[in-house]
């Protein structure tokens, strides 16, 4: 039972789902809440519902995991063999029963919430989005870059739907503050960005990585089409755009940074973005592009982590 237990949160990558969790958690309750408590306006989402919120993010994401877990089974064979869980801990028909309740108590909470806060098309996103991330594995993810993008969207709107879900009371407190909620609106806005381009990062260096196995799949990922010299590239022209954003940031927008939140940005965001680009272009092995991988996530992590130092108020 526990090795089953444990093979279950591989499959739908737990920690991933946290960060997911945490990503939501952060922006509503330490930026939009706070404001909107100042003020005197009510959310359009309170705690407990919130949290469906978070479940129903929580539940696409993990249903994507599952069903590109399906979908990849040969591919991972080869580019990660030790991690493959479908077809060895988790039958491939169990894993479908997953994706499908998964899929299901998603669609439910999703549209037992478009009811309560009075908005129909928040229950036709979930639909839309689960239909991509499908789309995404069956076929999207075997093109160059256009899996990719698609990818580094989903990621920036992890932060945009509650956003999406608050903009009433947000639009009330861009009335009555509008200085609290531009400064508050322009933190939402550039998380999305740093999300967006860090993700795309990412993708392109895991893209290197499993080389291999693409190759065998007949998967028209950047590296396999355009080699990979110009995937380096590519992928150090998304690491570079998003250090001159940050820096732009930084130097437009004093207000938003404390002293100690420049401190963090440097040593844990634009440091590691330093050596990771100094890192790609003598990458050669697998393993190289491992490490490049784990310094990615360690990049999207300390951007996460920013939230909690910048200057709101």
């Amino acid at each position: 039972m526990k090795a089953m237990f444990t093979a279950l949160l591989r499959l739908v990558r737990f920690p991933n789902l946290l960060i997911v969790a945490l990503t939501q958690c952060l922006l509503y309750y330490i930026l939009l809440l706070p404001a909107f408590r100042q003020y005197g306006l009510a959310p359009a989402l309170d705690g407990p519902h919130f949290g469906l919120l978070v479940a129903v993010t929580v539940l696409i994401t993990a249903g994507g995991y599952v069903i590109n877990d399906i979908v990849d089974f040969r591919i991972d064979l080869i580019n990660r063999p030790e991690k493959v869980v479908v077809n060895r801990q988790i039958r491939v028909q169990s894993a479908y029963w997953l994706y499908f309740c998964f899929n299901l108590m998603g669609f439910l909470i999703a549209l037992y919430l478009s009811f309560h806060v009075e908005c129909i098309p928040l229950a036709n996103l979930f639909p839309l989005a689960v239909a991509l991330l499908f789309f995404y594995s069956t076929y999207l993810k075997r093109l160059a870059i256009l899996g990719n993008l698609l990818v580094a969207f989903f990621c920036a709107g992890v932060a945009g739907i509650v956003w999406f879900a608050e903009r009433e009371s947000f639009r009330e407190l861009m009335e009555q503050a509008p200085a609290l909620a531009g400064r508050i609106g322009g933190i939402i806005s550039w998380y999305m960005a740093f999300a967006f381009l860090s993700t795309m990062f990412r993708e392109v260096i895991k893209d290197m990585e499993d080389v291999q196995g693409d190759v065998s799949a007949d998967c028209r990922t950047l590296p396999v089409r355009w080699g990979m010299r110009a995937a380096k590239g590519v992928a150090a022209s998304f690491g570079v755009g998003l250090a001159v954003f940050l820096i732009h940031l930084a130097l437009s927008q004093p207000m938003l940074f404390t002293e100690l939140s420049l401190v963090f940005l440097i040593f844990s965001v634009l440091a590691p973005l330093l050596l990771a680009l100094i890192w790609i272009f003598g990458a050669r092995e697998k393993e190289h592009y491992h490490r490049l991988s784990q310094a990615a996530k360690v990049i999207m992590l300390g951007g996460l982590a920013m939230l909690f130092f910048l200057a709101v108020q």
